[in-house]
């Protein structure tokens, strides 16, 4: 059975308006280990290895589109989008996506994975609506209140995890959402395990309950660290 925490935001919810900022000393910071644009193509613009695998999937309005039809339940039109990062370190790490689902209905309320067996890291929609972080094949669910998920919008979410430190940090639109800790005795299941290679990458389809995305992913970045406050603040996104 899932452990469920109810967490309150911190610093309350609101729309992120504001334009691309970039600080003087960003340069200095190291960079991301991937980072998609989407425009016309899947090419990562970091220096670092990092690749899409796609079918059945198309650009549309410089984005990347995704039909929402799972990849083993529709054998002609099922999607597959899946980024293999094999720099990769599970210690610490942020994602940060641009995306607008098209709906939210039921198989279809995922929206970022990490790893493709193990499923170690997520993000969804709960059916409150709100944004919800899974850790461990969702074993363990956070549900972050008062952070709606709308379809038919752009949304920025970005997520910070850092198991040392046992915290988790999610942002949405620019705004801080939520911060929590994780339990004393946690791990990541696939750190040790015989996939803890193979399963550095991320998907857009949660393999365990064949729940997609279905909408416009317009930027997707990923580091090996996770940000500050300051740096969650000017992620390069815009809505």
């Amino acid at each position: 059975m899932s452990k469920i925490f109810t967490v309150l935001p911190l610093l309350g919810f609101a729309l992120w308006s504001c334009g691309r900022v970039v600080a003087a000393d960003d340069e200095a910071q190291p960079l991301p280990i991937a980072h998609f644009r989407f425009n016309g193509n899947a090419k990562n613009d970091s220096k670092q290895s990092a690749e899409f695998e796609l079918k059945n999937t198309v650009f549309n309005a410089s984005a990347l589109y995704l039909n929402g039809q799972y990849e083993f339940g529709d054998a002609e039109n099922g999607y597959r989008a899946v980024c293999k990062t094999p720099m990769f370190a599970y210690a610490a790490f942020t994602v940060a996506l641009r995306f607008k689902a098209e709906e939210f209905a039921q198989g279809k309320t995922n929206i970022f994975v990490g790893g493709t067996s193990y499923r170690w890291f997520a993000i969804n929609r709960a059916e409150s609506g709100n944004l919800t972080i899974t850790l461990n094949n969702q074993s363990i669910v956070y549900e972050v209140k008062n952070a709606p998920i709308d379809a038919g919008k752009w949304t920025v979410v970005a997520c910070g995890v850092d198991l040392p430190a046992r915290r988790i940090v999610a942002y949405v639109n620019g705004k801080k959402a939520a911060e929590f800790e994780l339990p004393k005795d946690f791990k990541l299941e696939v750190v040790g395990s015989a996939a803890e290679e193979s399963d550095k990458n991320w998907s857009f389809t949660n393999y365990s309950n064949g729940n997609v995305f279905h909408g416009f992913v317009d930027e997707l970045i990923v580091h090996n660290r996770t940000l500050t406050d300051d740096e969650f603040i000017k992620i390069p996104l815009k809505l």
